[in-house]
């Protein structure tokens, strides 16, 4: 796959494939997803399906400020390497940079703070709705839900459409046109104020065990408090300067 291709609204779309409806998060508990080298955990993929999930890697950024445990070392791209404005990193487990296989790519600063609302996990169920309604809308996807991440943490799971009604020549005129491949994303906050967006690639489909080791992943995933990304948080804050 070609990702410079598939740049919309950061990394609109990457996975080409049947849409695999499963679970949202995994059953899997964040310390056995997180089992040295040697060790698997069973975690439900689709139904009554059991996948084992081998997760033998820690992946530090001590520029963004993360850990996630991997199934196997990536090999580790700067999101701005494909999109100047992106903010975060791609790792490639299988695939180069202009033919991804399998991918994770982990963004920063991903969503505004009253996308995901703090009562989003105990909301009613209209509540939720509209969270989810808008969020879908903002962000360009399909089959939202909400999901816990962590204890008391909650996130915003979800999958780019297969088909988007595009105004390509700017004119007001709509026409729908077919993705050439979808994505699987969960946006969700960091322990120290983080906005992240975790995304599936998973070539050429969206398979059980790819999606069933990104899920499990998604347990282990933690922030950091000392990191670039702190600084940008910090910088993010100060007053813009006025143009002239």
């Amino acid at each position: 796959m070609k990702i410079k291709n598939a740049l919309i609204k950061g990394f609109m779309a990457a996975v080409m494939g049947a849409f695999l409806m499963v679970p949202a998060m995994s059953s899997v508990s964040a310390e056995n997803a997180a089992a040295p080298a040697g060790q698997t955990a069973a975690t439900e993929a689709n139904g009554d399906n059991v996948v084992q999930v081998s997760l033998p890697y820690k992946y530090t950024s001590t520029r963004f400020g993360y850990t996630i445990m991997c199934p196997t070392t990536p090999n580790v791209v700067p999101a701005s390497f494909f999109d100047e404005e992106a903010k975060g990193d791609v790792l490639i487990f299988e695939g180069d940079i202009n033919d991804i296989k399998k991918a994770w790519v982990v963004l920063i600063n991903a969503y505004e703070d009253a996308d995901i609302p703090a009562n989003a996990g105990t909301a009613s169920d209209a509540e939720r709705k509209t969270i989810l309604d808008k969020f879908a809308d903002k962000y360009i996807l399909v089959n939202t839900r909400v999901v816990e991440v962590a204890e008391n943490t909650f996130g915003i799971y979800g999958y780019t459409p297969k088909e988007l009604k595009v105004d390509a020549k700017g004119d007001g005129n709509f026409e729908t046109i077919k993705a050439e491949s979808q994505m699987v994303k969960t946006y969700m906050p960091g322990e120290f104020g983080g906005h992240f967006m975790i995304s599936l690639i998973d070539n050429p489909e969206i398979s059980v065990p790819g999606l069933a080791t990104y899920n499990a992943a998604l347990t282990t995933f933690k922030q950091w408090p000392t990191s670039e990304y702190q600084q940008f948080l910090e910088l993010s804050k100060l007053p813009k300067k006025k143009k002239n």
